[in-house]
């Protein structure tokens, strides 16, 4: 199909095959194409594309992109600097919580201040970094208990 040939011919133009991962750049391509659940754009990749992956394939895949997104944020930057001049000379940074329906904590998922007046459930906070333009350069998960001002600096250590 003509649309998986030139998204994926651009995906590999920017780097991302470096991070040695087919299947996740297809469900990428995917969702481009039509956002959907990541269960459903396994489907649809096959009655779109042709390409057959496995439901179970997704489960046993998706934990370790965990490990890829670092490399991932620094392609695209690397790629958006070399083709866009993008710089660092301004970026915004903002933290948002996101609660759950349960009260049962865990490791990541805690109780702390919630800008919902969730209090009383677990949480997780997320920073999110993005140019003037408003594109993207980094986000991160941080326990729900965590002090949005303990946020700032490991975001802006990952600049570097």
């Amino acid at each position: 199909m003509f649309f998986y040939d030139v998204i994926h011919k651009l995906l590999i133009f920017a780097g991302f095959d470096k991070l040695r991962n087919p299947f996740l750049l297809d469900l990428v391509l995917m969702r481009m194409f039509e956002p959907a659940s990541k269960l459903r754009s396994v489907a649809l990749i096959e009655e779109y594309f042709g390409i057959k992956y496995r439901r179970q394939q997704y489960y046993e895949s998706a934990p370790k992109w965990l490990t890829l997104k670092t490399k991932a944020e620094s392609i695209a930057v690397n790629f958006a600097k070399s083709h866009y001049e993008f710089d660092y000379s301004l970026v915004f940074y903002d933290v948002t919580t996101l609660y759950f329906e349960t009260f049962k904590s865990d490791d990541l998922r805690k109780n702390g201040f919630s800008k919902d007046n969730k209090s009383q459930q677990p949480q997780i906070l997320i920073g999110l970094m993005v140019t003037k333009e408003g594109l993207l350069v980094s986000y991160d998960i941080f326990t729900g208990n965590t002090f949005e001002g303990h946020t700032f600096i490991p975001m802006i250590e990952k600049l570097n």
